[in-house]
């Protein structure tokens, strides 16, 4: 983990360096050349930009935002089909789980509850097993088998939430060094040509790069970041549900008065 993020921040160094190169490297061109055009990329139609046009004015620092923006896509896509709740809690296996211990009559059958959700792959069926597997222990250890199996589960439901906390981190940031560097770039026009003192068209071009760039940061953070907290706080509700579940079932088997067996 340490030698990729090092690699990461490695390249992300690379690329700013070779931005910032590029970015405040003096213009040899003549002087009669609108450097406007030159950064735009783009012909000047007299109207309004398209928005293919207006991203391409953004300059170099575009790309990582547009990787930030994929990240944030493809994440969300990702968090929201495998937080659905059918595979978290599925129905069918919740009303076997919760027929057995709303039971008030007859011991628990842990045999019986094993072999009935033992062809299913969920995370509330993972942290029930862990529990079975300790039972007529004693209570500590049955609760201390639970309390494990559903941290790792809770955990493994967080952990791919992470990145849509970095792109709402990172995203703002490398929106400002488009700023900075918008900003470095309308200051060198303004120190290699003197007349650019009273010619604003001259200065559009680090301003317009400064503001996109900024635009874009703050359009890809916003919605991670409300990503981030929804999924957050749906996974905190599942939990709070397998929780209940599982309290359930531990109360069940601790009043249970069967005799001890092989499980």
């Amino acid at each position: 983990m340490i030698k990729r993020i090092t690699l990461l921040t490695f390249l992300f160094l690379v690329t700013c360096s070779a931005i910032l190169s590029q970015n405040v490297t003096p213009t040899t061109e003549p002087e009669t050349e609108d450097p406007g055009a030159t950064l735009f990329m783009t012909e000047d139609t007299g109207g309004a930009p398209t928005f293919s046009e207006l991203l391409r004015k953004g300059g170099g620092l575009m790309y990582p935002l547009y990787i930030a923006s994929f990240i944030m896509v493809a994440f969300g896509i990702e968090r929201t089909v495998s937080l659905q709740r059918r595979k978290i809690l599925p129905p069918d296996v919740v009303t076997r789980i919760r027929s057995v211990t709303n039971r008030t009559h007859g011991s628990l059958d842990v045999k019986k509850l094993l072999n009935d959700i033992r062809s299913e792959d969920s995370p509330i069926v993972r942290v029930v097993r862990a529990g079975l597997r300790k039972a007529y222990r004693p209570t500590m250890e049955i609760e201390k088998a639970i309390e494990d199996a559903g941290a790792k589960e809770a955990a493994t439901m967080r952990r791919n939430c992470r990145a849509l906390s970095v792109v709402a981190s990172v995203a703002p940031l490398l929106g400002l060094l488009g700023t900075v560097l918008g900003m470095i770039n309308a200051f060198m026009t303004v120190a290699s040509k003197q007349e650019a003192l009273g010619k604003t068209e001259l200065l559009a071009a680090g301003i317009y790069q400064a503001l996109v760039t900024t635009a874009v940061g703050l359009a890809i953070a916003i919605p991670s970041l409300i990503l981030y907290y929804l999924f957050v706080d749906k996974i905190e509700r599942l939990v709070n549900e397998m929780d209940d579940i599982t309290i359930e079932l531990v109360e069940r088997m601790t009043a249970s008065e069967s005799a001890p067996e092989e499980v």
